[in-house]
């Protein structure tokens, strides 16, 4: 998955303003914050990536 920055974004499909939802995923010891892009107006999906991934336990930055 591709490294991104969690901005606003101009949606492809409506030409509305986006702004990402951020969820933590948890999977071989490693929090994985991720970004997803989906159209307000549509619903339909435009991006994802990750924004950045934590150690498990310590909660540390690890670099991607």
């Amino acid at each position: 998955m591709k490294h991104v920055q969690p901005k606003i974004i101009t949606s492809p499909i409506s030409g509305r303003p986006v702004a990402p939802k951020i969820t933590e995923r948890i999977y071989d010891g490693k929090i994985y914050v991720e970004a997803v892009w989906i159209d307000p107006a549509s619903g339909y999906f435009i991006s994802k990536g990750v924004v950045k991934v934590l150690d498990a336990e310590t909660r540390a930055e690890i670099a991607i």
